[in-house]
């Protein structure tokens, strides 16, 4: 690469670098799922024009960067974005005059000069230090530079206890990293393999004694260097940067957020240390915790993984931010990234709304630029009129034979000339479902002055007629009741019926069947029913041949508009066509449970939709045929079974069924047709906010309904990780895509709940906080899991687990909530604790714009409204829901008058988290702070989990909190060591290793207890200063959600092994949580008698008891397991070494989250435990005897010339209740002597000890 080329391309990056870093000071509404590019020009102009735009109120500090290098750019984006500040480019020799124009504007306190001489020239520097603060902040290389910044971040309050390194020789690991090391909140150290420039960056890891963990293969960072740096764990990489890029983010994924990702060239250049997008890629995405991912040129193979990484682990609202120009990143591959979520629908698809007319006075015509889905688009609740929603009792829509006009037909006619704005709703899907088409509203003039006309008149077959006419007409007396969705009977109507004549007979002579003669498309006014559509089906068949329809003239009752214009008497001739053979079976396809029989011509609606008439291998009742109905213009017969076979199956239709000309199916028409094995899976294709209290989940295939209306299978999380599945419910207020189905999840367009059998491939969640009010998706992020769903396959296939992040509604507008809060803070200023003034809003806010003074003014005791004075500051609460204001010590809501009281507070322009305007400005009254407390913990929010060795307890409030006293709170009654607040809202009670309460809490598990002091002693305040309420354990006790706090083995000195009385041996370990019981195995230890050599293993492993006992692991030995000889060294007295496997699976309980804990073998477990064995067992084995002469020490039982049995023997050397047993045998002391039979002198008695090991050997003489 040439000079100039290399320059050009620094330009870009450090052009980009900058901008980037400033546009995300600044609210910027994301492009959900598809490609945002960002890239740049000149670079010096730009760095300040960019500055001083973005930074309008100025900034304290500024970091100030050479234009021409790249190493230092590194650590000067991380120093940026620590301090809030921008970043200003200059050239090396002299301050480049832009950087100067923007220092003049921005009037910083303070400016950190990044990098060496050679990078910033000493001329530089002393011209600074004459008006500002001058940090600098450099080295004879990267690496002394790096160790400079790394310093500094330590000074600025960043913990260096954990650090990543990576290599400093090009970036190429750097680059993946970086954005890890921000999400981590660590400092990124740069090594070579050259000990002595990395010896800075080693000298820092000493200094602070760091954690090291070490990304990149011993090429990159050698053994040597590994070892100076006392690195505790290596990440490696791959192959080339590209694959290594792909290995730091799956090995990082979970401190990596999904909501944005950041996509730059890597491909290699001359020289190759030059990665100019990427590094401002990096820079930038470690601000959001972001990934980076890296692509080559198109259709390379790093190009095609990075796109195969961001479809596995992106979601649909995903924001990609592709850094860098076309001459990078091609468009081809931003197309690929694009078409991952938004794929290039088919030419005939609809995806946008084109027109909406009216037709008369009670007709509205939608018009989509494509085919739309049938059920969502005849759905009425998906239509407003002037802001008020259709239902299907004033308004019923018909989708068009062309698939892409709806007609939608009104019970309440408009007055003439009237404008009306009428809405079509997000969530009409088109016709293959890939596509919810967006809300869209049009003002439509009502007017009508043309009296109604026939638009086709058409027989099918020869048993129906259809006549369409050009609007609604009257059709007779009739209200709601009388309407079965869109369908009225017309056979009592006579006056309208006397209106029709075939060849100047009246209609009704041909035989009307009451049943199938319709009014279609049919409203009611609550007088009068109105149909643009009527179809005629007769009893007998029409004549073959031409004929001619007469309606006569209308009037006001009959054939009339809503104009009250009435109908012109008009003649229409038709052909009724002759066919007399027997319908044919053109082909059938089966899938799941459904079965498609197609014929060749129309088919009867009465015969052909008729389940009886149909019967499915042989017509058991296993395979019963549920429904059957018409589709294609009548020339398919859908049925619906309750099972199929896989592979072959047989349908018989019986020869009831007619076509429309009346003609019979053949006699003992048997079929066979196949059904092949679906194997597929079905999975989330989308999950989308379709408005403020509804989430639209599409699935890839049909799913068995019934599972997916399961609230079961899915598990909704707000912005903080608080699980708010309870919310899944439909609320009475809630009318917007419910159609009156009020069930919590719907299928859309069905204003039924779903019976065994119906699948879909769509759900509607709704969302409800008490059954009657909205819950609201304000939160600006949200998390979905769906499990469990499966299809209807012979043997169904079951959805992979799916966990997704998406935005919360648009359709909720930023808003102030209640009264601006006046706060008493004397810690903030205790000659004036009247300077604080808070205002809550609806929802998250954008934090620039929340703190932006501009966008606020405040009204004085004057009664005028006026700019916040100079010298406000404003501060987000940790949720950026709330705006603390912090007027200047002249000021102030008690205490002051006139011009210096602060009375109401006016909010102007405040964006939400999604770039979302308030709609309107709104002015609050500033009331002082409420001593009521009513802030309260959210239940599901609490999540108990170790950090390192401490035990942490998480725990969220429905309002942030401002002021956090660690000693209002206890867990188990244990109170925490300290507290603090979390970026997302929530609080953190942190038990330090080595509290002994740590115990107390672990071995509760779930039924551990949160509490507070009591109310007057609760110091923890909300951000409107009132004290949080009271947590108390009844009437129901708060217990975590989560608990995935690790066991550990516990109380290992009162570890248990116990011989029993009657011989069972058992060990029992502690553990200080309770375990799940199916996570023990026999093998999860190993068991040594000590100094014999002699291993046990045993033969089961149970959780004992439950509560507080459930923490006990009790093993148990047997002969199954282990010899005979083993088992006699399990005695009272002996010690025996207890050590855990490394690979149990060893675990708490299941939490409500459907997570556990796993115990992790620790350095003193692997040495094992000695625990000495319990026994009460008798060892005796010295016989008794009361009959005999016995001989202890000579072993022998004289029986005195006496022959008893073995049996009589036996029982006498037990009289005395003694606890061994008797065994008698023969000479040769192995062949038993039956208890019946007499003893011999050389007879053998064996008496075993209780213990069923020791034992003495008599003999009898």
């Amino acid at each position: 690469m040439s000079k100039k080329s290399t320059k050009a391309l620094a330009s870009a990056a450090l052009m980009s670098l900058v901008l980037t870093t400033a546009l995300s000071a600044g609210p910027v509404k994301a492009a959900q799922g598809k490609v945002t590019r960002v890239s740049g020009a000149d670079r010096y102009a730009t760095a300040s024009q960019v500055a001083t735009t973005n930074w309008e109120s100025g900034s304290d500090s500024v970091v100030l960067v050479s234009g021409e290098g790249y190493a230092d750019a590194v650590s000067a984006s991380a120093l940026a974005k620590k301090l809030g500040a921008p970043i200003l480019l200059t050239e090396p020799g002299s301050l480049n005059a832009d950087a100067q124009k923007a220092l003049d504007t921005l009037k910083p306190k303070n400016v950190y000069v990044i990098g060496g001489n050679a990078s910033i020239s000493q001329s530089i520097r002393d011209g600074l230090k004459d008006k500002y603060t001058l940090t600098e902040l450099g080295g004879a290389n990267r690496y002394e530079t790096n160790a400079a910044v790394a310093d500094e971040l330590v000074k600025l309050g960043v913990d260096a206890s954990n650090v990543l390194v990576v290599g400093g020789e090009g970036f190429s690991d750097a680059l993946s990293v970086a954005p890890v090391a921000a999400a981590k909140g660590q400092i990124l150290l740069l090594a070579t393999n050259d000990q002595a420039k990395t010896q800075p960056v080693i000298d820092f890891v000493k200094k602070n004694n760091s954690k090291a963990t070490v990304v990149g293969t011993k090429n990159i960072i050698n053994d040597t260097i590994y070892n100076a740096l006392g690195a505790s764990s290596r990440v490696d990489g791959g192959a080339d940067r590209f694959a290594t890029n792909i290995k730091v983010l799956n090995n990082f994924q979970g401190d990596l957020k999904s909501d944005k990702v950041y996509i730059a060239n890597a491909s290699k250049a001359t020289p190759d240390n030059l990665y100019a997008d990427a590094l401002v890629a990096s820079a930038v995405a470690g601000k959001y915790s972001a990934p980076l991912v890296l692509v080559d040129k198109d259709g390379t193979a790093g190009t095609d993984n990075a796109i195969a990484y961001l479809k596995d682990n992106t979601t649909s609202s995903t924001d990609f931010q592709v850094i860098g120009g076309l001459g990078v990143v091609p468009q081809a591959i931003e197309d690929d990234i694009n078409a991952i979520y938004n794929p290039t629908p088919n030419g005939d698809q609809a995806s946008e709304v084109e027109s909406i007319e009216s037709v008369g006075l009670n007709q509205i015509k939608v018009t989509f630029n494509g085919e739309v889905d049938s059920d969502t688009a005849e759905d009425e609740s998906y239509y407003k009129v002037n802001g008020t929603s259709l239902t299907d009792t004033n308004a019923h829509a018909t989708l068009q034979d062309n698939n892409k006009t709806v007609l939608i037909t009104l019970a309440d006619k408009q007055k003439q000339n009237d404008d009306v704005d009428v809405t079509v709703k997000k969530g009409i899907l088109s016709a293959d479902k890939s596509n919810t088409i967006s809300e869209f509203t049009q003002t439509v003039t009502f007017s009508d002055t043309t009296v109604p006309t026939v638009d086709s008149v058409e027989a099918r077959g020869n048993n129906k007629l259809t006549v369409k006419f050009s609007e609604p007409v009257k059709i007779g007396n009739g209200v709601a009741s009388d309407i079965d969705d869109g369908d009225a009977e017309i056979s009592g109507l006579s006056s309208f019926l006397s209106k029709f004549k075939i060849d100047d007979q009246n209609i009704a002579n041909f035989g009307l069947d009451s049943q199938y003669s319709l009014a279609k498309n049919t409203v009611s006014d609550g007088h009068n029913l109105y149909s643009d559509e009527i179809e005629f089906y007769f009893t007998s068949s029409l004549s073959n041949g031409s004929k001619t329809l007469k309606i006569s003239d209308g009037d006001d009752n009959i054939l009339s508009d809503a104009a009250a214009f009435p109908f012109k008497e008009t003649s229409v001739d038709f052909d009724v066509d002759t066919l007399t053979t027997k319908p044919e079976i053109q082909s059938i396809t089966a899938s799941d449970d459904k079965v498609y029989i197609n014929f060749d011509r129309p088919m009867d609606s009465n015969t052909a939709q008729l389940a009886a008439n149909y019967e499915i291998n042989g017509g058991s009742t296993e395979y019963k045929v549920t429904k059957a109905v018409l589709k294609k213009d009548d020339t398919q017969v859908k049925l619906s079974v309750s099972k199929l076979n896989k592979g072959s199956n047989t349908v018989y239709i019986s020869n009831k069924v007619k076509d429309a000309y009346g003609n019979k199916v053949a006699d003992d028409t048997y079929k066979s047709f196949e059904l092949e094995e679906d194997e597929t899976k079905p999975s989330v294709n989308s999950v989308s906010v379709l408005n403020n209290s509804t989430i639209r989940v599409r699935f890839s295939k049909d799913v068995d309904a019934m599972y997916a209306v399961d609230t079961s299978n899915y598990k909704l999380k707000d912005n903080d990780g608080t699980d708010i599945s309870n919310y899944i419910s439909a609320a009475s207020d809630a009318t917007d895509y419910q159609d009156g189905n009020t069930d919590p999840i719907t299928i859309p367009g069905n204003t039924k709940s779903p019976v065994e059998g119906d699948t879909t491939d769509v759900v509607d969640i709704h969302l409800s906080q008490d059954g009657i009010h909205k819950y609201k998706l304000t939160e600006s992020k949200y998390t979905i899991t769906i499990k469990n769903i499966q299809d209807r396959a012979s043997t169904p296939n079951v959805i992979d687990d799916y966990v997704q992040t998406f935005d919360g509604s648009d359709d909720v507008a930023p808003e102030v909530e209640g009264n601006a809060i006046g706060l008493e803070d004397s810690d903030f200023d205790s000659s004036n604790p009247y300077r604080k003034v808070v205002v809550s809003f609806n929802k998250a806010m954008d934090a620039s714009s929340l703190t932006d003074t501009d966008n606020y003014k405040f009204k004085n005791g004057s009664g005028d409204t006026v700019k916040l004075p100079s010298g406000t500051s404003i501060d987000t609460s940790s949720d950026n829901k709330s705006a603390i204001i912090k007027f200047p010590s002249a000021y102030g809501t008690q205490g002051k008058s006139g011009d210096n009281l602060i009375d109401a507070i006016s909010v102007i322009g405040v964006k939400d988290e999604n770039g979302n305007d308030m709609t309107v400005s709104q002015t609050v009254k500033v009331v002082p702070a409420s001593d009521t407390a009513t802030t309260n913990v959210k239940p599901n929010s609490i999540n108990v989990k170790y950090n390192n060795d401490d035990l942490n307890v998480n725990l969220s409030f429905d309002k942030s909190i401002d002021n956090l006293n660690a000693s209002d709170f206890k867990v188990q009654a244990v109170t925490p060591d300290s507290a603090h607040k979390n970026a997302d809202g929530s609080i953190t009670l942190v038990y330090k290793d080595g509290n002994p309460g740590i115990s107390t809490i672990k071995l509760a598990g779930l039924d551990a207890q949160i509490t507070t002091v009591q109310q007057a002693s609760i110091k923890t305040t909300d951000v409107n200063g009132s004290p949080i309420k009271e947590i108390t354990n009844t009437p129901t006790p708060v217990t975590p959600y989560g608990f995935t706090a690790a066991p550990k083995t516990y109380d290992t000195d009162n570890w248990n092994a116990t011989l029993k009385s009657d011989g069972t041996k058992e060990v029992e370990v502690k553990f200080d949580t309770p375990i799940d019981s199916g996570s023990v195995n026999k093998d999860d230890f190993t068991f040594a008698i000590a100094g014999t050599g002699t291993t046990l293993k045993a033969g089961s492993a149970t959780v004992n008891g439950s509560g507080d006992g459930k923490n006990t692991v009790v093993f148990t030995f047997d002969s199954d397991d282990n010899s005979s000889t083993a088992l006699s060294k399990f005695v009272a007295g002996a010690s025996l070494k207890v050590t855990p496997r490394d690979n149990t699976k060893i675990s708490t309980e299941e939490d409500k989250n459907d997570e556990y804990g796993y115990y992790t073998r620790s350095s003193d477990d692997k040495d094992g435990y000695i625990v000495v064995i319990n026994g009460n067992l008798d060892h005796s084995t010295t016989a008794v005897s009361t009959t005999y002469i016995v001989d202890n020490t000579a072993k022998t039982i004289d029986l005195a010339s006496a022959t008893p049995t073995a049996g009589d023997l036996k029982t006498d050397l037990t009289s005395g209740g003694q606890k061994y047993t008797v065994a008698v045998f023969e000479s040769d002391g192995t062949t038993p002597v039956a208890d019946t039979a007499n003893v011999a002198p050389e007879d053998k008695v064996v008496i075993t000890a209780q213990d069923g090991y020791t034992s003495s050997t008599y003999a009898l003489k």
